[in-house]
């Protein structure tokens, strides 16, 4: 199922729109800094455990990936085999097809404009003093619940304050997500149980939270990065240069994450470098599911994917079949199921099993419509309904773990994401030491 194709203009302003930055001579690559890494600079703190509401690093820190140090990219922004119904890419209007059918620009160039454009968007869009207003917010707004008995009505809080609603938002969801606060009702907000509340503003925020140095620092480790997740939106093999541009990043000593559907395994078998670990899209192990999720527009896709997944254990990186759940669509949990989606495993022999929860976002929101079943996408509740919370994503991952003798090794519930060893060495660290 091919998409309308849209002239090179087209595809730029629509992405633009969702702001994007694109980047290159020829506008087929961009960078957007995603929601983990302004989470990371919200709160700058390093070393916690996974499980603590405190940490903002994204899923990838498993692997001892640094959420501000990470540039989101992609080298083939309009193009992809695939036009899947939970994808956040605007296959709508802004997608020239399943062929690189435009003039590619070198990988040199491309990295160094990764890299500028991620500083600039630092600099000039996010900026530092977003993070530390954010922080004198929080303190203002525990210093408000500590005066009245440990509760803030946060309408009436934002209309005495006199500041900007956004800037109240993003203080009080932040306090909510790390579960400072809590409430019923998006408007009257509490101390969690877990909160000490007989601490001064600064030091409850020290103690669960995070301190201006910790802002400041992490702004400052965001102006070196070091890590390129290769999976932003379309398919990076698709790139005529997708190894040169691997090879750019390893000189400058970044680890490589490349995310695939796996459609190309012509290439993915001869990529000299080898990203330093390589995500392939686990699809259903029924095809008429596949068809319905994924909308491939190339003829033999499903046996493209299997060509893949068949030589993966050849390759000399890292390795991680990823299953992106979309409630009641790809996580029912029959036998027949579960037993198809452990023996694609089993036969592929990654080194890790990852099943993460789709997000509702961007034009996801599309989702409903995408599947035939209504609605327009302007509102985010159409399509809710098939990001499955973190306990149906651990749920889903149990079943698979335990028919398929897979050990959970990790899980993020902010990301919604659980990580399940294969191939590797339970006593072995899964944390990365060289690009």
């Amino acid at each position: 199922m091919e998409p309308q194709k849209n002239e090179p203009s087209d595809f730029r302003q629509a992405y633009e729109r969702s702001n994007y930055r694109l980047v290159g001579k020829h506008k087929h690559s961009a960078l957007k800094p995603c929601h983990w890494m302004v989470e990371k600079l919200f709160t700058g703190r390093d070393d916690l455990p996974i499980s603590d509401p405190g940490n903002r690093n994204c899923y990838k820190g498993y692997f001892g990936i640094k959420s501000e140090k990470c540039i989101q990219c992609t080298p083939a922004l309009p193009f992809c085999t695939h036009n899947c119904v939970f994808c956040w890419r605007d296959m709508e209007e802004g997608s020239l097809g399943s062929k690189f059918s435009i003039d590619a620009d070198e990988p040199k160039q491309l990295v160094k404009d990764f890299i500028s454009n991620q500083v600039n968007l630092l600099d000039h869009h996010l900026g530092k003093e977003k993070f530390l207003q954010n922080f004198d917010n929080m303190v203002t707004i525990i210093t408000e619940m500590q005066k009245n008995k440990g509760v803030v009505d946060i309408d009436e809080f934002q209309s005495r304050s006199g500041q900007f609603w956004n800037r109240i938002e993003d203080a009080v969801v932040l306090l909510k997500t790390t579960e400072i606060v809590n409430t019923k009702d998006n408007k009257k907000y509490m101390f969690n149980a877990r909160i000490d509340q007989s601490l001064d503003p600064e030091s409850l925020l020290t103690r669960y939270l995070t301190t201006k140095e910790e802002i400041n620092r992490a702004m400052e480790s965001a102006h070196h990065p070091s890590h390129a997740a290769i999976s932003l939106a379309g398919e990076p093999t698709l790139y005529p240069h997708i190894a040169g541009l691997v090879g750019e990043f390893r000189n400058r000593g970044f680890t490589t994450f490349i995310v695939s559907n796996g459609t190309t395994p012509d290439v993915i078998q001869s990529l000299d470098p080898l990203p330093t670990q390589l995500y392939v899209t686990l699809p259903p192990p029924d095809e008429k599911l596949y068809v319905k999720i994924h909308r491939p527009s190339i003829p033999g896709a499903y046996q493209k994917i299997m060509n893949t997944l068949h030589l993966l254990q050849s390759l000399s990186c890292r390795t991680c079949l990823r299953i992106t759940q979309v409630k009641g669509l790809n996580d029912v949990a029959s036998t027949e199921t579960i037993t198809g989606i452990v023996k694609l495993v089993k036969d592929a022999n990654p080194n890790f099993l990852e099943i993460k929860g789709m997000a509702v976002e961007a034009r996801a929101m599309l989702l409903k419509k995408r599947l035939g079943l209504g609605g327009d996408g302007s509102k985010i509740g159409e399509s809710l309904g098939y990001a499955p919370a973190f306990d149906d994503v651990m749920a889903f991952a149990r079943a698979i773990s335990d028919a398929g003798g897979f050990p959970v090794v990790e899980a993020s519930k902010p990301s919604r994401d659980v990580l399940m060893l294969v191939n590797w060495n339970r006593e072995k660290s899964i944390k990365i030491e060289k690009p």
